[in-house]
């Protein structure tokens, strides 16, 4: 039976990563778009990533982010709680 929530535990995060992955890449390309540089420089990855936190366009993937974090965190703690001998 702890193999059956190790494995939901993998997939959610194998999902929590390509989440983390394809936001990194939009931002990276917001980035690029803004600067006009193929390398941008800081200030424009700590525009990008600010406006990763506050910009409306970012609403639906922070809400997906944060969702499967909590879910990560969850999973972690029930399989904390269920599998742990005593």
């Amino acid at each position: 039976m702890a193999w059956v929530g190790l494995a939901v535990q993998a997939i959610v995060f194998a999902v929590w990563a390509w989440l983390v992955f394809r936001a990194l890449f939009q931002l990276r390309a917001r980035a690029v778009d803004r600067s006009g540089r193929a390398f941008p420089g800081l200030a424009a990855t700590l525009e990008a990533f600010g406006a990763f936190l506050r910009a409306p366009e970012f609403a639906h993937e922070r809400r997906q982010l944060g969702l499967a974090s909590a879910a990560l965190i969850v999973m972690m703690l029930i399989n904390r709680m269920l599998w742990v001998p005593r």
